[in-house]
């Protein structure tokens, strides 16, 4: 093969490369619906190893588990999350956003910039770090689960299980695309996670059949039992033993 054989051909897979990069780029910023994801830290440990999960002194309420676009990660891969990017959101992401198992915090936060970040940021609103993160955490002011279950008499306890529709019931004013999932334990639901629907303007109940990436440790809380809302205890691996 001559030398100007190969340059065409390297020139030739550089046009198809840049093709595909530009499409790859477009098609990341077809998402319609977010998924704003909170963990209840009262039972997140149970499904983990005790040398993997531990909650943070200062976490006390519901934490973020993410923002995520519905169908797309890891759209830039070059795009890498840096301490300056959200040095003054650092208290904040701590106690709302920290890392419930051994990774490192802002190892966890780099993660979740790299994987939804990155696409989340063809919209405006979230176009940069700071901006992803400062909009997690407005969201989190937003939607205050603990306040929506007080308000409903849902309280955390071992003992008293609440049903599917009385957790659904709490959380009406959060649109109609509301997903509740659960552990199972020795024969419980335990409530683990709360996902709530919006859309790119982050108004509520954005309706999809995207596919969600993120696939959850979860699944969808049932009607057949009552769910149980555990406490946060010391014990965070057995707060119910």
């Amino acid at each position: 093969m001559s030398l100007y054989t190969v340059i065409c051909l390297a020139v030739l897979c550089g046009l198809i490369d840049t093709t595909e990069i530009r499409t790859d780029f477009y098609d990341s910023c077809k998402w319609k619906c977010l998924t704003f994801a909170q963990l209840w830290p009262g039972s997140f440990c149970m499904s983990f190893q005790e040398k993997r999960c531990k909650i943070p002194d200062q976490v006390n309420d519901w934490t973020i588990h993410g923002l995520w676009p519905n169908g797309r990660e890891r759209c830039n891969k070059s795009w890498h999350l840096t301490k300056k990017d959200i040095d003054d959101l650092t208290d904040n992401l701590s106690h709302y956003w920290p890392s419930l198992t051994n990774y490192k915090t802002f190892k966890f936060w780099a993660n979740e910039w790299s994987k939804h970040g990155t696409c989340a940021a063809c919209a405006d609103s979230m176009s940069t770090p700071h901006k992803y993160f400062s909009r997690a955490l407005q969201l989190r002011m937003k939607f205050t689960i603990n306040k929506a279950f007080v308000a409903a008499g849902i309280t955390p306890s071992c003992d008293k299980g609440y049903t599917l529709k009385h957790f659904h019931m709490a959380l009406m004013d959060f649109g109609t695309h509301v997903s509740l999932q659960c552990y199972k334990s020795k024969e419980r639901q335990i409530l683990m996670q709360v996902k709530i629907s919006l859309s790119k303007d982050f108004s509520i109940g954005c309706k999809t059949t995207e596919d969600n990436f993120n696939k959850s440790y979860y699944y969808p809380c049932k009607n057949k039992s009552e769910i149980y809302y555990y406490p946060l205890t010391n014990h965070s691996h057995n707060p119910c033993p």
